[in-house]
């Protein structure tokens, strides 16, 4: 399992992913900002009061000073924001992996067929 002590660590994108990964990281002690492309994203009146938030848009200068940033999927990687502090050296991830990394039993996955089949056995 990582250590996120002394980890300056945003999150991009509330909803029900944003809070979870901000539960993950209280949990573990570690008290994440969390920002928001949206004015009223879903779930921002469910932060708890500790968590610096930023609405509207991306703060460059959170990105920036982040040691890890946990990207929602509806925010693309590509986004000159992110590749700016990917840039900077600043790790980031989506909350897939930090499921992954946190697991402690073998994963199985399935990338889908869109509804179509079971797989290729049918």
């Amino acid at each position: 399992m990582a250590d996120y002590q002394d980890k300056n660590v945003v999150i991009i994108g509330l909803g029900l992913t944003g809070l979870s990964c901000v539960d993950f990281f209280l949990a573990r002690g570690v008290t994440p900002r969390v920002m928001d492309t949206r004015v009223t994203p879903p779930g921002l009146d469910k932060l708890p009061q500790e968590v610096e938030r930023h609405v509207g848009g991306l703060n460059d200068e959170w990105l920036l000073a982040a040691d890890l940033i946990v990207a929602s999927p509806g925010i693309a990687l590509a986004h000159p924001s992110l590749s700016a502090a990917a840039s900077a050296g600043v790790e980031i991830v989506r909350d897939i992996e930090l499921f992954c990394r946190e697991a402690q039993a073998p994963i199985v996955g399935n990338a889908g067929w869109h509804g179509d089949s079971p797989g290729p056995a049918g």
